[in-house]
């Protein structure tokens, strides 16, 4: 078993840190200067509360987590941040993924854009060359979107030229100003009529979907349904492993910003690896073990975030770090009402899950080393 996993861990961890040209910085504050250059690939974890500042060039890819992100220097392939706020104002030559509160293009992006965020802005000076994803709350356009946009926002602002189609579902409305223009078609789910400026131009056809209300009481099941599940899967994993748990938590607060970096590069890389890995010389079997370890990993980390989180918070109050029933009850209501603060709370829930996997596996290769 102990063989096991050391193969498993170093199928997803090891290909991370073993590329001859990978960057890895982190800190409570990281920069990279306007005449450094990173060859190949560049990791960076300034920390839930640090900022991290790219002024140079990144030849391959960027990965990025902290309370502050801000590009302004040239990515040669793809970017990916996770971050209270994120500010491109530099070019990427591939795909954009990003999950934040507040998030700002401001220059060219060559692939894709997939934003999870409470806001999302491309300004007049962007060019997306691919399409748009976006998922959360507002969302302006000022740019060009060669491609389509899709996804689900609260509201939509477009004053930009969209090449493809617009599915959204945007229950506060969409609205495309004078200067907007749309090369397909408009699919929309929204509670208010799609809003047009004069000078707007739709070259398809538009079509608005129907939304429902959901009442109070739905609301309150579909609310309680997760906190249940999450405290019965909480409570199993205590009763079964109650001083690993404790371990786990004080492994955490020894190395916060360590667990902070490995969860995130799981979070982004680990499907990733698996799919490479299936495509390669190892075979489609040890692709599917190495995804089917990543899935537990996952599953793991959404179980025990709720203990991770709870033992912090009555640290607060009793100054003891120790995970016990009280705690994981107030881990499990505390995480849930998270889910429900605008920006903020999903954010930090996702900072939370990230710790969780990261300290999961800072444990695991603890034990096997």
């Amino acid at each position: 078993m102990k063989t096991l996993y050391v193969f498993l861990f170093a199928l997803l961890v090891l290909p991370v840190y073993t590329h001859a040209e990978t960057v890895l910085r982190t800190g409570g504050d990281v920069s990279v200067e306007s005449d450094q250059i990173v060859e190949g690939d560049y990791y960076v974890s300034a920390g839930p509360a640090g900022k991290t500042v790219m002024s140079g060039m990144v030849t391959e890819d960027m990965y990025a987590a902290g309370a502050s992100v801000i590009l302004n220097g040239e990515v040669g392939k793809d970017v990916s941040i996770l971050a209270g706020s994120a500010q491109l104002h530099a070019s990427v030559t591939d795909d954009v993924r990003i999950v934040g509160g507040e998030v700002t293009i401001a220059e060219d992006v060559g692939g894709d854009v997939f934003v999870i965020a409470g806001s999302l802005s491309i300004l007049s000076t962007a060019n997306i060359s691919g399409e748009v994803f976006f998922f959360g709350g507002d969302l302006n356009i000022e740019g060009d979107v060669a491609g389509s946009l899709r996804g689900k926002a609260q509201k939509v602002q477009i004053d930009g030229a969209i090449g493809g189609d617009i599915d959204m579902d945007a229950p506060g409305g969409i609205t495309l100003g004078n200067s907007a223009s749309v090369g397909g078609s408009v699919y929309y789910t929204s509670f208010v009529t799609l809003a047009r400026g004069q000078g707007s131009v739709i070259a398809g056809e538009v079509s608005k979907g129907a939304t429902t209300l959901v009442s109070a009481k739905e609301q309150a099941r579909d609310a309680l349904i997760p906190v249940f599940i999450t405290l019965f899967a909480t409570l199993s994993l205590y009763l079964l492993f109650k001083n690993e748990l404790q371990s786990l938590v004080e492994s955490i607060e020894k190395s916060f910003a360590r667990s902070v970096l490995v969860g995130s590069l799981t979070l982004l890389l680990g499907p990733l690896v698996s799919l490479l890995l299936m495509f390669t010389v190892l075979g489609l079997f040890v692709g599917l073990l190495t995804f089917a370890w990543v899935l537990a990993l996952y599953v793991s980390g959404l179980a025990l975030s709720s203990v991770v989180l709870g033992a912090f918070v009555m640290k607060t109050m009793t100054k003891r770090l120790e995970v016990n029933l009280l705690s994981i009850l107030v881990g499990a209501f505390v995480f849930q009402i998270f889910l429900l603060i605008p920006i903020v709370g999903p954010l930090t829930a996702v900072v939370i899950f990230c710790v969780t996997v990261g300290g999961i596996i800072g444990r695991m290769y603890r034990i096997i080393a």
